[in-house]
């Protein structure tokens, strides 16, 4: 660990333990590469060591066996290698999935090789998922307040804040630690590290579920569950099919119901794209079809500038 000595303990902790699941044969021929590569990124968060830990192990792993080709950066990271990975070994796995691990690991192959890798294109949505109406809403906090155990409650609770209160992803909620939540003066914050470094304030009808999701806890996972490497979200979504209700939330619609909010909230198109962390105003056109119908006549004064906006 001492070709970074900023590495944060639990960083260094993550990185010196880490095993895949299942643990294979190979990975004792590219594990002190994986570790070698993953301090050269230089993480500072639990969630992003690990993540390097799990995306370049399997990577590099998969290349070895597939091709027996030597455990160095230059041979590892190319282009056919990564082709071959996304389309055969990662084939049954989602557009996102693959999006982020081709993301990932081209940013690794220029830090560690100096070799620019092309990323697969970013998922295209048809059109954005319906939110959740406000009845399903209702019955989706109902629900989170009627599961069996605090754990359960408290896990519900952090799901539905964290979606529908911050719009945040199934791979965001499941990294956000409680050190990430500022609650403070009857509002409530979120840190969030990747892709854009941003602080999103939570929706105010979703501060208390969120506050009563916390606790008295000062650190930890703010959900609750355990990570498998391969796909952390995959146990939020057990969560959901172990817990049900007479609705099942759906963290995309979640999300999708709160960009709809702020955009029909009429915030300015550079405080949207700040706080949604998009990075083009395109990125907001799949969500228009489901905010408020609008009229003219309504905006006549500012359309002609008669009244200032």
């Amino acid at each position: 660990m001492l070709a970074d000595p900023h590495l944060p303990t639990v960083c260094a902790r993550i990185i010196a333990g880490y095993t895949p699941n299942p643990q294979t044969a190979i990975w004792t021929q590219v594990r002190q590469f994986t570790i070698d590569c993953t301090i050269t990124m230089s993480p500072r968060t639990h969630a992003n060591a690990r993540r390097l830990m799990t995306m370049i192990g399997l990577f590099s792993a998969w290349v070895v066996t597939a091709t027996g080709c030597p455990v160095e950066p230059a041979r590892i990271f190319t282009q056919a290698h990564l082709n071959r990975y996304l389309n055969v070994g990662l084939a049954q796995h989602s557009a996102s999935y693959r999006f982020d691990v081709s993301r990932i690991i081209a940013r690794v192959a220029v830090t560690v090789a100096g070799v620019l890798l092309e990323k697969l294109p970013t998922p295209r949505q048809a059109e954005a998922v319906t939110p959740h109406s406000a009845d399903e809403v209702a019955r989706l906090r109902s629900w989170s307040d009627t599961l069996s155990t605090p754990l359960k409650r408290q896990n519900a609770r952090a799901l539905l804040a964290l979606a529908a209160g911050a719009g945040l992803t199934a791979q965001q909620i499941m990294d956000a630690q409680v050190s990430d939540v500022d609650l403070t003066n009857g509002r409530a914050f979120v840190t969030l590290r990747e892709p854009i470094e941003r602080r999103v304030p939570v929706r105010a009808s979703w501060v208390q579920p969120l506050s009563r999701a916390i606790g008295a806890r000062t650190a930890g996972d703010v959900f609750h569950a355990y990570r498998l490497d391969e796909y952390p979200p995959h146990q939020l979504q057990q969560f959901l099919t172990k817990n049900r209700g007479e609705l099942r939330p759906s963290v995309a619609r979640l999300r999708s119901g709160w960009i709809v909010s702020l955009i029909n909230a009429n915030l300015p198109i550079d405080v949207l794209l700040e706080v949604t962390g998009f990075t083009t105003p395109a990125s907001l056109s799949p969500y228009l079809r489901h905010t408020q119908a609008r009229s003219t006549t309504d905006w006549l004064a500012r359309i002609t500038g008669e009244v200032n906006a």
